[in-house]
């Protein structure tokens, strides 16, 4: 599983960040507010939009919980990862962490 969450994670990493680079690099001065009114530019964008956010803190709730019952440490990171780029990184990013984790704690190497 591991492989497959990292994998996640890259595409998750690279897919926006190479989105909002052709939008910032090709808006000039309206970047900022067009990145912050596109989102809701349509019912159906709208939908998307909330479905995202809603998901997005519902993960973040759940990664909280997580980390605490485990104790791991660096949940800020992963904070600061939907902000930066998306729940579909941080996410994913999260769970090979998790994975990771519990795997050293078991101490089974696989």
């Amino acid at each position: 599983m591991r492989t497959f969450y990292i994998a996640l994670s890259v595409a998750g990493f690279l897919f926006p960040v190479f989105c909002f680079s052709l939008h910032f690099s090709q808006r000039g001065e309206t970047a900022w507010s067009e990145f912050f009114v596109a989102p809701f530019a349509t019912w159906v964008i709208s939908g998307f939009t909330w479905d995202l956010l809603i998901t997005a803190t519902a993960a973040t709730v759940w990664m909280k919980s997580e980390s605490d019952r485990l104790k791991m440490t660096g949940f800020g990171w992963h904070v600061l990862a939907i902000f930066a780029v998306g729940i579909c990184f941080a996410f994913p990013t999260f769970l090979f962490r998790r994975e990771s984790y519990l795997i050293r704690q078991e101490g089974n190497p696989h």
